[in-house]
């Protein structure tokens, strides 16, 4: 996170354990994939029902497009003692937590899509002038099927060894992996 969590508590006074649990929360943010900025923790005890508290959490969680909230409720003491608090709390995290993957889950997709399929060079390494098709090895080892009509140039003038800029498709051919497009750059030196 870019900034310190921020905890307040309203109503309410915090055991050690208590405290403990929302730092392992915490620190768990450090290491998340989702880019958290920064955040808020506010623990409000105000509602009571005889020597009963009904706690409110809510945990505020920004990212870079947006912020992520999770509330829960728990009462505290609770017959059932800690455990009540503590998965209200760790539930607390985990729906802001959920909103922000779901964020850049949304967004994820679309740039794998469009940085998988970008513009690269690559090396014509088999023609077949009777069908007029070849075959295209990129530098990561994988060879793309082209046919003339994705071709920007001439057949006739394409040779085998020859470099190219090929955009990948995002079907696959008979053949495997094909090329959207085709440019013929000059031989290979």
């Amino acid at each position: 996170m870019d900034s310190p969590m921020e905890i307040s508590f309203r109503h309410f006074e915090p055991t050690d354990r208590i405290r403990a649990r929302i730092d392992e929360h915490t620190a768990a943010l450090e290491n998340f994939e989702g880019g958290v900025t920064s955040g808020r923790v506010v623990i409000d005890g105000k509602n009571r029902h005889g020597k009963k508290s009904v706690v409110e959490i809510v945990v505020e969680l920004n990212y870079r497009g947006g912020v992520a909230i999770g509330r829960r409720s728990a009462e505290f003491p609770s017959p059932a003692g800690q455990q009540t608090f503590d998965t209200a709390l760790a539930e607390s995290f985990h729906t802001a937590e959920s909103q922000v993957k779901q964020h850049y889950r949304k967004r994820r997709p679309q740039d794998v899509k469009d940085l998988d399929h970008q513009p690269g060079h690559g090396r014509v390494v088999r023609l077949d002038p009777t069908v007029r098709t070849g075959f295209v090895e990129m530098p990561d080892g994988e060879s793309l099927f082209f046919s003339e009509a994705v071709l920007e140039g001439d057949f006739e003038e394409l040779h085998e060894g020859d470099e190219v800029i090929v955009t990948p498709a995002e079907a696959l051919s008979p053949y495997g992996p094909q090329a959207r497009t085709v440019k013929p750059i000059g031989p290979l030196a």
